[in-house]
């Protein structure tokens, strides 16, 4: 599995589906790539800001990991709560996969003539945009009537879920 980033600030539980997708990451069943909130994040720790991260959804994620009442300094109760396994984890993670006949980036790959192109990071509406050369996943996951979708490869069939994960046929 090959998941295209924005784990964080897309729901009420980020710290949980990083913990679930380290998992994933760690017995070789998944590969994690960044995607922009996550490098929002990293900047924010590095500059000791939070207003970007916050601007697109990082309240909830330091709820998520803060789990409780956040004190008058955000930014240190977010530090002091936020596991260095994820924050290495989130440090760590490629930009790109690329096998012999795909690429796939949570940004939409340049054009490549011989390569099939997934991204996941231009809302495309309910359902995924899977053409002849590439692949466009992002249907609003995060959002209450959102939904994740996964691309089978080299099939191109895609499996969606809704915001409670049942599965969406048709």
């Amino acid at each position: 599995m090959v998941f295209l980033g924005d784990y964080i600030n897309k729901g009420p539980d980020s710290a949980a589906v990083m913990r679930e997708l380290l998992e994933q990451s760690r017995t070789g069943r998944a590969t994690l790539l960044a995607g922009n909130h996550e490098s929002v994040l990293l900047e924010a720790f590095k500059t000791e800001d939070l207003a970007a991260f916050l601007k697109m959804g990082g309240a909830m994620t330091i709820r998520s990991y803060v789990n409780g009442r956040v004190g008058a300094d955000v930014l240190r109760d977010f530090r002091a709560r936020f596991p260095s396994e994820h924050l290495e984890a989130l440090r760590s993670m490629p930009q790109t996969y690329e096998t012999d006949d795909l690429i796939a980036q949570h940004m939409p790959p340049l054009a490549s003539a011989d390569k099939f192109r997934i991204s996941g990071h231009l809302p495309v509406g309910e359902l995924a945009r899977v053409g002849h050369n590439s692949a466009q996943l992002d249907t609003g996951c995060g959002d209450e009537s959102g939904r994740l979708s996964a691309l089978l490869w080299p099939s191109r069939d895609v499996v969606q879920v809704d915001a409670r994960g049942a599965v969406l046929i048709g």
